[in-house]
């Protein structure tokens, strides 16, 4: 017998069997006190790291802000994460409102905060701060507070609620945060991927702004409340020259370039972006942390959909730290908190064009990682001191309950850490020690505090001067913008004229001819919003437009976009003529010129011929497309006359033409007339022989191997706009498995467009799709689905046993089986009868018993390559379309083979299929990339986008259900099945 104490000892060991298992996938370990942690940090060389603040002074910090003062308010989200329900797709249950805010000060003057008020009580789940006349916002969904202590006690006597109805129907990481000041004077907010019904209850009076997940913005002395670009999660910043960026799980760095309002001014562009990725995104957003790192997805199915350990999972607290502390080397560098896998990366931004790219700074260690586990920084900000400050909240587990199937939380602590955190501190390794902050008060040490080189002392000496509002103190302002010795300064000192209202057009003009770019940027931005009641900025704007910066010319087009004087036309025309190829700046352009687009049409006619090759084509595509959509049918003849007489080997030709057919074809008045037929008629007698030449020759260069490959594609997209027979019939060569497979996708697409059942023939000829490559296999199902007279010779093909059924992914076979044509809906059932009525389960749990754990990774290699590689990549190799594969060896193997065989058992909102309809009879079905007012982006299971305007909505509708189709057991077998999950496990490394 085993003496007593083991016996009780061997009794627990099956309860301790999962925390044992899980201290180890996580690194192992409990907390460490606030000094081990600091030998557990790994750093970039040259960077310091130290305690700011720790347990018992702070815990739980998820946010935090200096107020003018120097004094550290902290948000302590110390109810996360609620409630750990059997159903947390939903957090409907009452907040816990254990979240604090805790003022931290200064008493002993060494610099580090010793002293804890409770500021405010009582709270929900508080997640973001920002200071404004003497007491601060905070963001506290379904709210936004005001908190103020008017006694000086430390304790916040104001409560006050001063927006309302931002959306908790999530969880608690899903809210909206991170209230921040912009140069504008407005407060910006994340949309935390949630929407809202947003009022204000001092003002009843408005009626509630009613929106879908997206940022917005409020002024915090109006409390209008206004609906931005982008939809960020966890992360919003301003750089120092007022360029917005935010960020989300997979998504570390976006840059908001375009808003809403901008496009629309003109409904007939068919653009809805927004934000550009400034990162790496996804699986390329690669980390690289120094503890063995677990993240949901490592056993988690319903994130499959979210790769995976060593890249970004967690993104958030975004920062564009400008401070010196941290050395001038690294000013103006991103820094994105990954509290996932314990870091924070640092990335290097250069502009390209009118946005930016970013890489991390250093590639195999990051800027800062933690051996400890527990590490969980989340948010990060400039101090006082020109320092970086990071908030860690010091967690065994940081992500939510929802996110963990209910089978595996019991092995998961949720609450561990609830009572640690930590502020850090980073600077340069030789910095000097933390002292208290030297603050101005006195206005005129405020006004020379914008010149301060510390970014957080600048913004400070903007907010208090224009909460202030002393306008005679403008002129001494105005000697910063002239003679002050750093760009940034001179752009805070811009904006707080502009905030003060006594900013003057001369001061303006002198900083529109600043020797930086940035500062030019931002006077070209206040000169915009000045035209309505100072029509002179007009000249200032025009000058701009030929400025020699890229982003300075974008920013002149956008603000002369809102321009009604017809001269703007002459500065839209020089940014497009030059920067056209850019698609940002060519949006920039085309959005302003609605209501004078034959205004524009005529003065980049004159032009065109300056313009470079690519440029021209890419800008005669989109303005022949606006013609062919807004214009009258003189206008239109008039553009296509003009094409046509250019010379044959002018690079616009084509894309003119393919731009105005495709806009004629959104026209209610020309539904079903054929495009052949509409160019004919604008053309005239006169161009009609013209017109048949352009696309005989077309027909070449189609089949020319010597042409540009840009060439051959818009010559077959021009031969899809004349007859079958004459047009695509002649290059039906392109769909040999010899040529590119761009070509061959783009012919596809062409047969697609014309919707003519010869063209349905030549894709399901046996010698033809025996020989498709995945990927164009799946752009020849979408084609042949996407027309009533295609779909019929998809059926026959399926009879005839051409095609097979499980071929159609279950989204088309939905789409298919719930068309309007009855006729094909019955056809539909009965060929899809046994893939319908299959029970997917039974499928999972048979193809599980079969399962070969010995099977060889490498014979898995094919099986993927045909059946998966069209929508996925796995280590850098396939299709984009559904989620990168990479990583995914982390997961069980029964957890992949579910979603591989049950695609539909768990879908993530980003994959569900929306199938559209639009008015010519045609159908896409895709998910859904982008959307603004006028238009919607899809993509497609063959990887392309579509863009289509509203207004030629016919239908759309949500499946609900992923783009991966059932029934892939039935392309292949049981053995290739098992060996294609040995392959996917192998991947793992790669991840």
């Amino acid at each position: 017998m085993f003496p007593a104490p083991l016996r009780r000892l061997l009794r627990t060991l099956p309860a301790l069997v999962p925390a044992l298992v899980s201290g180890a996938a996580a690194g192992g370990g409990g907390p460490l006190e606030p000094a081990e942690a600091l030998r557990a940090f790994r750093t970039e060389p040259g960077v310091r790291v130290e305690v700011f603040a720790a347990e018992p002074l702070v815990v739980d910090p998820v946010a935090f802000a200096f107020d003018e003062r120097g004094r550290l308010l902290v948000v302590e989200n110390r109810g996360y994460p609620g409630e750990v329900k059997r159903d947390q797709t939903r957090e409907d249950a009452p907040a816990a409102a254990e979240g604090r805010i805790a003022l931290l000060e200064d008493t002993d003057g060494d610099g580090r905060p010793d002293r804890r008020h409770e500021y405010a009580t009582g709270l929900g789940y508080p997640n973001g701060i920002l200071p404004w006349r003497g007491g601060v916002f905070v963001t506290c969904a379904p709210d936004i507070l005001y908190l103020k202590d008017h006694d000086g006690d430390g304790v916040a006597e104001e409560r006050t609620v001063v927006l309302t109805g931002f959306s908790t129907s999530r969880t608690t990481q899903i809210r909206t945060s991170h209230p921040t000041l912009g140069l504008d004077g407005w407060v910006y907010v994340t949309s935390g991927l949630n929407g809202g019904k947003v009022r204000s209850p001092r003002h009843p009076e408005r009626p509630e702004v009613n929106y879908a997940p997206a940022d917005a913005r409020f002024h915090p002395e109006t409390l209008e409340f206004e609906v931005v670009g982008g939809r960020g999660q966890f992360g919003l910043a301003f750089d120092e020259f007022g360029r917005r960026f935010n960020t989300s799980n997979r998504h570390p760095v976006q840059q908001i370039v375009l808003e809403p309002a901008q496009l629309r001014r003109n409904p007939l562009l068919a653009f809805s972006e927004t934000v550009q990725a400034v990162s790496r995104v996804e699986a390329e957003a690669v980390v690289w942390p120094a503890a063995r790192a677990r993240v949901t997805a490592d056993f988690i199915p319903a994130l499959l959909s979210k790769p995976h350990t060593g890249t970004f999972t967690s993104a958030c607290g975004l920062v564009l730290h400008a401070g010196p502390a941290l050395g001038a080397e690294r000013a103006g560098s991103a820094y994105i908190c990954e509290p996932a896998q314990n870091l924070v990366q640092r990335q290097v931004l250069r502009a390209e064009g009118p946005t930016f790219r970013a890489e991390p700074a250093t590639r195999g260690a990051e800027f800062l990682a933690s051996t400890d586990s527990w590490f969980r920084p989340v948010f990060a900000a400039d101090g006082p001191d020109g320092a970086l400050y990071v908030a860690d909240m010091y967690r065994r587990e940081i992500d939510h309950p929802a996110y963990v199937p209910e089978e595996s939380r019991g092995g998961l602590d949720f609450t561990s850490g609830r009572e640690h955190g930590r502020i850090y501190r980073l600077v340069r390794a030789e910095a000097p020690a933390v002292a208290p902050p030297r603050l101005a008060a006195d206005p005129a040490a405020l006004v020379a505090a914008l010149d301060a080189p510390e970014p957080w002392q600048r913004a400070r000496a903007q907010r208090l001067l224009v909460e202030r509002g002393d306008g005679s103190l403008a002129p001494r302002v105005e000697e910063i913008v002239r003679s002050g010795s750093r760009p940034e300064a001179r752009v805070r000192a811009l904006w707080t004229l502009a905030g003060l209202g006594r900013l003057p057009s001369a001061v303006l003009e002198t900083a529109a001819r600043d020797a930086v770019a940035g500062v030019r940027e931002q006077a070209v931005t206040l000169a915009g919003a000045r035209l309505a009641v100072e029509p002179a900025m007009g000249g200032l704007l025009l000058a701009a437009a030929g400025d020699e910066d890229a982003r300075v010319r974008f920013l002149a087009a956008l603000a002369l976009g809102s321009w009604s004087d017809l001269r703007a036309v002459e500065g839209l025309v020089a940014v497009a003529v030059r920067d056209g190829a850019e698609r940002w700046a060519r949006a920039a352009v085309l959005s302003g010129v609605g209501g004078r687009l034959e205004a524009f049409q005529a003065a980049l006619a004159s032009r065109i011929g300056t313009a470079a090759p690519p440029v021209a084509a890419a800008l005669q595509e989109d303005v022949g497309r606006l013609v062919g959509a807004g214009g009258s049918a003189e206008a239109a003849g008039e553009f296509l006359r003009v094409a046509l007489a250019a010379p044959v080997d002018a690079g616009w030709r084509v894309p003119a033409i393919l731009g105005l057919a495709e806009g004629r074809r959104t026209r209610p008045e020309l539904k079903g007339r054929p495009a052949a037929e509409v160019l004919s008629a604008l053309a005239g007698s006169a161009g009609g022989s013209a017109l048949e030449t352009v696309f005989s020759r077309a027909a070449v260069v189609a089949l020319d191997p010597a042409a540009e490959p840009a060439q051959r594609s818009r010559a077959v997209a021009l031969l899809a706009l004349t007859d079958f027979a004459a047009g695509l019939g002649r290059a039906a060569a392109l769909l040999d498995a010899r040529q590119a497979p761009e070509l061959q996708l783009q012919f596809v697409r062409a047969l697609e467009r014309l919707g003519d059942a010869r063209g349905a023939e030549l894709l399901v000829r046996t010698e033809t799709w025996s020989r498709f490559t995945p990927q164009v296999r799946e752009a020849a199902v979408a084609a042949l689905a996407a027309k009533p007279a295609m779909t019929r010779v998809l059926f026959a093909a399926i009879d005839r046993g051409t095609v097979r059924a499980p071929e159609i992914s279950s989204v088309r076979r939905a789409a298919l089986l719930k068309q309007g044509n009855a006729e094909l809906r019955a056809e539909a059932q009965r060929l899809f009868a046994s893939l319908e009525g299959g029970d997917r389960m039974e499928v999972y749990r048979k193809a599980k018993a079969a399962l070969d754990p010995r099977a060889p990774a490498a014979a898995g290699a094919a099986p993927f390559a045909r059946a998966c590689s069209a929508c996925h990549t796995f280590n850098g190799v396939g299709g984009k379309v559904g989620p990168d594969l990479t990583g995914v060896g982390n997961q069980p193997a029964d957890a992949l083979l579910l979603h591989i065989l049950v695609p539909n058992y768990e879908v993530a909102p980003a994959y569900q299929a929306v199938t559209v309809t639009t008015t010519d009879e045609r159908s896409v079905t895709g998910w859904v990339v982008a959307e603004t007012e006028a238009s919607v982006t899809l993509r497609t299971a063959a990887g392309a986008e579509e863009i289509v305007l509203r207004r030629t909505l016919a239908g759309l509708s949500a499946s609900g259900v992923s783009l991966m189709p059932d029934g892939l057991e039935q392309a292949m077998t049981p053995a290739e099945l098992s060996a294609l999950l040995a392959y996917l496990k192998g991947g793992a490394a790669g991840g």
